[in-house]
């Protein structure tokens, strides 16, 4: 029976968020402070040794040992709660409690790391924010000089409509700071066997590639399996030198949709160019590796949901194995318009009745559940129906894309007229 509080986590993995702080995992909202319960751990002022065995870390296993529940993890149970599967897993908890002392220090270093380079990133994504894309913020704050209400609107809304609206435009690179970029790469090459790159767009990043050097110098990229997220609008040709040399590779190809419609949703992305990279990587899969579909499921593309599954199996041959994947992560959420469920009821039934009528698998069954499921108050749903149609019409006039929302999904536009009468 899995344990109601436990999790591998704190024994196995390292996580650094995108502005350099240091948490439990990538589900967690809390920076982990340092013994003076002051300031923050920061990956440009900390080495992974120094937060490793803190105060807050030692507790953290103390607690999950005991049996109680850590805030940190307040997502996973709220996700449990629902009935839904969370991130958490205690596959090894009696060898981690076995190894762990009485005051909840863990000897043994992380195997695994999640590396959140930055948030230097070319594309500005409907679902995306200002912590994850420094493209993003600095649109919002050009759109706010032409329009001050509407910027203040935006900040005013928060979640709602856009995540993170503090510091707009700042550039998050955490890993210029040589002496610690240094101790980062040193425990990644020694002790790293399970390593995910994230951005921002990590191949964008010049240290992306000083990490692989590096590790290729030390002779240990052979002993990794290397999980690179990327949204395939930039190749680089000194991959081919690093890929073959690792134990196992796979590409997380975020792709929100067909043709025109992921043009919309991560703008300002190039179908062929998308098309193009996914042949560069596949010319070098070998039979361990793999290339992973994963896709931000969301209002604006759910109603294509189906076509995306079909493509991609199109692409990947027929049917998909352990080369060519599709992972199911959540719904986005936030921001709240983005999410699928506050699109009116109607609208959502008719899609959820086309997404039916291809079987797929249970968690693609899940989905099509959830959107016949009402989450939203009528009142709640039209606030937030308003607030979509007023932040994505000012940020495609912007734009001036040759496809609004409007454009590629008239069905959806009629249904929200219609709601809102």
């Amino acid at each position: 029976m899995m344990s109601k509080s436990f999790c591998d986590l704190p024994f196995e993995e390292n996580y650094i968020h995108p502005n350099g702080k240091m948490r439990l995992c990538c589900t967690t909202i809390q920076d982990l402070p340092t013994d003076n319960n002051y300031n923050l751990f920061d990956a440009s002022k900390h080495s992974i040794d120094e937060y490793w065995n803190s105060n807050r870390m030692k507790e953290i296993r103390r607690k999950m040992i005991a049996g109680e529940k850590v805030r940190d993890c307040e997502r996973c149970h709220r996700q449990e709660e629902h009935g839904v599967q969370s991130l958490r897993k205690t596959t090894d908890m009696e060898q981690h409690i076995k190894e762990t002392a009485a005051d909840g220090t863990y000897s043994k270093p992380a195997t695994a790391m999640q590396l959140q380079m930055g948030n230097i990133c070319n594309l500005k994504c409907k679902m995306c924010s200002q912590m994850y894309s420094h493209m993003h913020g600095l649109e919002t704050l050009e759109i706010g000089k032409e329009d001050p209400d509407w910027l203040h609107w935006v900040k005013e809304q928060g979640a709602n409509v856009n995540n993170w609206t503090n510091e707009l435009g700042i550039r998050q690179e955490w890993y210029k700071n040589n002496k610690t970029k240094l101790k980062m790469f040193e425990h990644i090459s020694k002790n790293i066997k399970h390593l995910c790159v994230i951005g921002g767009e990590p191949t964008l990043i010049p240290e992306f590639y000083e990490l692989f050097d590096y590790c290729d110098q030390q002779d240990t990229l052979g002993d990794k399996i290397v999980t690179l997220n990327t949204n395939l609008t930039n190749t680089n040709p000194r991959l081919t030198r690093w890929l073959p040399k690792l134990g196992e590779w796979k590409i997380w190809a975020s792709v929100d949709g067909v043709g025109d419609r992921t043009e919309y949703i991560r703008y300002p992305s190039k179908w062929d160019k998308i098309l193009e990279s996914l042949e560069f990587y596949r010319s070098m899969l070998r039979p361990n590796d793999g290339i992973v579909l994963s896709p931000a499921i969301q209002l604006l593309n759910i109603d294509q949901l189906d076509d995306i599954v079909k493509w991609w199996k199109d692409w990947c041959g027929g049917e998909l194995n352990h080369q060519f994947g599709f992972t199911w992560l959540a719904t986005v959420w936030y921001p709240l318009i983005c999410n699928p469920n506050i699109a009116p009821r109607e609208w959502r039934l008719r899609v959820a009745d086309k997404l039916s009528k291809y079987k797929f698998d249970k968690k693609y069954d899940q989905i099509i559940k959830e959107l016949r499921r009402d989450q939203h108050t009528i009142d709640k749903s039209k606030k937030l129906q308003k607030a979509f149609i007023k932040y994505n019409d000012k940020q495609d006039q912007f734009r001036k894309v040759q496809k609004t929302w409007r454009d590629l999904l008239p069905e959806l536009e009629l249904s929200l007229t219609k709601s809102l009468g």
